[in-house]
């Protein structure tokens, strides 16, 4: 859903286009290898129970990489994908990685934002933010950084009001015609 933002289809749906594969894929990621997907970077906000919303906050370096490469690749293995098959996912995946924001070290990232459409407009994404924010500033950073689709304005506002401005915009054509929107929007703010 994080990935998908405000279009019909995100980078794993072009991946994956089995549900069942790319939830299968999603929970590896998840669960088994270190990256900015793993579960350990997440906050998980409930209403009646149920997960309602969610971000991933982190200090890149403390992750190990920030590139989704050799996870991704341990994921693929354990799926059974042949090397034809996993060799095919690079072209699909390049013009999404060409635009998607670097994450320099140093920075507190924030990133798979996503609210179930049942329970937006209730809070819960400005209280996950101050959480990760503050999260970001007690372990010393001055900075952090969020992205999102250009086009996602619902997003962008939610951010802009929890006080990140936009300072890059990374668009390819290639891009646009894959998943309908130009590019990502790179935002940052200062936490001290």
């Amino acid at each position: 859903m994080a990935a998908r933002g405000h279009l019909a289809r995100g980078p794993w749906d072009l991946l994956f286009p089995d549900a069942a594969e790319r939830a299968a894929a999603l929970g590896m990621l998840a669960g088994h290898f270190p990256s900015w997907c793993h579960h350990s970077v997440f906050s998980v906000a409930e209403l009646e129970g149920e997960p309602a919303a969610a971000l991933a906050a982190f200090e890149p370096a403390a992750i190990g990489s920030t590139g989704l490469a050799a996870p991704l690749a341990a994921t693929l293995a354990r799926l059974g994908w042949s090397e034809r098959r996993m060799a095919a996912a690079g072209p699909l995946l390049a013009p999404y990685l060409s635009c998607f924001p670097d994450m320099p070290e140093g920075v507190w990232i924030v990133e798979n934002v996503g609210t179930r459409p049942a329970w937006r407009r209730r809070g819960l994404l400005a209280a996950l933010l101050e959480q990760a924010l503050g999260e970001g500033r007690r372990r010393g950073h001055a900075s952090a950084q969020i992205s999102c689709l250009i086009g996602n304005e619902a997003a962008r506002r939610a951010y802009e009001r929890a006080g990140f401005r936009a300072v890059e915009e990374r668009k390819d054509p290639a891009f646009e015609a894959l998943l309908g929107a130009p590019g990502f929007l790179r935002m940052t703010r200062r936490l001290d």
